[in-house]
């Protein structure tokens, strides 16, 4: 019964965790877009930004996501999604933009791909990571019993 409690709780500690990268995610995608069309050096650099985001984005997986929910980091872009529209929606309310629409429209859907491409190769990478580190402990635990 212990038991069932236990892992209950590390569910619903991975499942909030879950959420809260997804919104953490979204919340700096859409500062990089924000940003980028507030500052052209931004676009210049964006493969070097989206590199480090990369690498950013999967070191909470690897650190989170090593107990039992190892394949939870999947769920991460399911929920950034609907975070990134809803974030993308106020920061549009509240920030002005210009009056052509065609600009941001186009610099929006560029930056809309290297978000899913960095969400992607991060929970991929992230999760690669952490496969590797448990293939090598039982490699370690099985050559021990040897």
């Amino acid at each position: 019964m212990e038991e069932a409690v236990k892992e209950q709780a590390l569910f619903k500690r991975s499942m909030r965790i879950v959420l809260l990268l997804s919104l953490i995610y979204a919340a700096a995608g859409n500062v990089f877009l924000y940003t980028a069309y507030f500052n052209s050096g931004i676009v210049n650099n964006s493969y070097i930004i989206c590199a480090l985001m990369v690498v950013a984005f999967s070191v909470p997986i690897v650190k989170w996501f090593r107990n039992r929910h190892w394949y939870f980091p999947i769920f991460i872009f399911l929920f950034w999604i609907p975070f990134s529209v809803l974030l993308a929606y106020m920061l549009s309310q509240v920030l002005p933009l210009s009056r052509n629409e065609t600009d941001f429209g186009l610099l929006l859907v560029y930056f809309l791909i290297l978000n899913v491409m960095i969400m992607l190769l991060s929970i991929a990478l992230g999760m690669l990571i952490n496969a590797g580190w448990l293939l090598r402990d039982r490699y370690n635990r099985a050559k021990k019993q040897n």
